[in-house]
């Protein structure tokens, strides 16, 4: 959002007292924002602390989970609000490195539930459970291409063990492979740089939906 110059200009006029009362106005209004200034202002923990934070939390819910032998359809709907905190995440320590660990993270645990033979392919279910994964994947790796090559290191051991789970399923693979992702990618970390557009191509075939 751009504002006026004029109105910045008014607005470093107006007097201290008048702008912590509309400082807290707005932070009692937004959360995010509240937390976002929290940890700017006085940082208690650093962004990697939090990261691994969450990425406990991401393991933590999902083995819960798996040995309460959940539905994958609340799985799911777990995986959406996990993603939501991943969100938020970056939003209050723009941690984009985290981003696309936590998101491997996130994946990997995903992935490796459909090990156990309840879940059948066949299945609609199952079939929509993938594809949001997939396309959480495709979108996971674009990340990869946007961030500064020294921060790859940082990122190669989460993607290989990514891709050796879903390797080690046969079934899957044949969903990844359908949906035309290389797990060749993830097991050498060599993200395509135009996957943007091949993500793209792959939607327009009917895929990914």
């Amino acid at each position: 959002m751009k504002f006026h110059d004029d109105f910045k200009a008014a607005l470093a006029q107006l007097p201290s007292a008048e702008k912590d009362r509309l400082l807290w106005r707005l932070i009692k209004r937004d959360e995010l924002l509240a937390r976002r200034l929290e940890f700017e202002l006085l940082a208690p923990y650093d962004a990697i602390d939090m990261r691994n934070e969450l990425a406990d939390l991401i393991q933590n819910r999902i083995t819960s989970f798996r040995e309460r032998g959940a539905r994958l359809s609340a799985i799911l709907s777990q995986f959406r609000y996990l993603s939501g905190d991943i969100t938020r995440h970056v939003y209050v320590t723009k941690d984009k490195v985290g981003e696309i660990s936590l998101n491997f993270i996130l994946l990997q645990e995903a992935m490796q539930l459909l090990i156990k033979p309840s879940y059948l392919f066949g299945g609609k279910s199952t079939q929509k459970y993938v594809v949001y994964m997939l396309n959480k994947l495709y979108r996971t790796c674009m990340l990869v291409n946007k961030l500064h090559a020294d921060y790859h290191i940082e990122l190669e051991d989460d993607a290989h063990k990514l891709g050796e789970i879903l390797q080690a399923n046969s079934d899957l693979m044949k969903y990844v492979k359908h949906h035309k992702f290389n797990v060749n990618w993830l097991l050498e970390f060599d993200i395509p740089d135009d996957l943007d557009k091949y993500y793209k191509d792959v939607k327009q075939l009917g895929l990914l939906k």
